[in-house]
């Protein structure tokens, strides 16, 4: 297990949420030639079989050069040791595309209003919307002369993660954690095993951070897992990420990206 600090998949100065937070340059393509963004980020938690509930925000920007996490990269398996970042920091945008922005998930139907606050368009505060595996997402620019053309796009949702189970292994023993794989190319998991070293830490503050293909099963082996398995049951927990990204290119010098993320946290007994 390599042994070296993650690097944060960003798009701008925020596009994406820690849940996406990567470990690797395999998941990033830089755009240099570029100069007009939109970052579409819809994120979601599995609320039950085949059920996530989850929020969108858009984000427009201006850069000369950004790096765009793709979940069609992340195609090998690669973990490292780091730090649990509990630090929360709000997506802000730059630019203004429209009054509002079209959103769709499966069968809901939003007006993405913009905030002056943010700089962004958002789901309602504390009004999610509900989606079903298999489901597709659609974002409707508008457009504003000078900002960014008009433009729709479509992704398919992450789907909601089922784990395994997840008890702690002997020690000695390799630690395994499935999950109801999809195979799919196009997406990708986050798998963070986080945990509280040393044992007297006061919340869980190292992980086993890795970016993994979508194929149901990934094991940690023994050597990697003495501050796991000498942690504080209760400080112990996996969280599993389901991502996907999709992207177009109306012009020469504009790119819309957006990313779809599902995730599910278990305590490991």
């Amino acid at each position: 297990m390599a042994v070296r600090s993650p690097v944060l998949l960003v798009l701008g100065a925020a596009l994406l949420t820690a849940s996406l937070a990567g470990c690797s340059g395999i998941t990033e393509a830089s755009r240099p030639t570029i100069n007009r963004y939109a970052a579409v980020n819809i994120t979601a938690r599995t609320s039950g079989p085949g059920q996530a509930r989850g929020t969108a925000t858009v984000i427009f920007f201006d850069a000369l050069s950004v790096q765009a996490p793709s979940s069609v990269l992340q195609q090998t398996d690669e973990c490292v040791f780091s730090a649990v970042d509990t630090l929360v920091t709000p997506t802000v945008g730059q630019n203004r595309a429209g009054s509002t922005i079209g959103f769709t998930a499966g069968s809901t139907s939003l007006q993405l209003a913009y905030s002056d606050t943010l700089r962004r368009y958002a789901t309602p505060a504390g009004q999610p919307f509900t989606y079903s595996t298999g489901d597709q997402a659609r974002v409707t620019i508008p457009g504003a002369a000078d900002v960014f053309p008009a433009q729709s796009i479509s992704i398919k949702l992450a789907e909601p993660l089922v784990p395994g189970p997840v008890a702690a292994p002997l020690s000695g023993q390799p630690y395994t954690v499935t999950w109801n794989g999809t195979n799919d190319p196009t997406a990708a998991i986050i798998l963070s095993i986080k945990y509280a070293n040393p044992a007297t830490a006061s919340y869980a503050n190292e992980q086993i951070y890795c970016a993994l293909r979508d194929d149901g099963s990934h094991t940690s082996p023994a050597t990697g897992l003495t501050g796991f398995l000498g942690s504080p049951a209760n400080r112990r927990s996996v969280t599993l990420t389901r991502w996907r990204t999709t992207e177009a290119q109306p012009d020469a010098r504009t790119l819309l990206h957006v990313a779809t993320s599902v995730d599910t946290t278990v305590v490991v007994p």
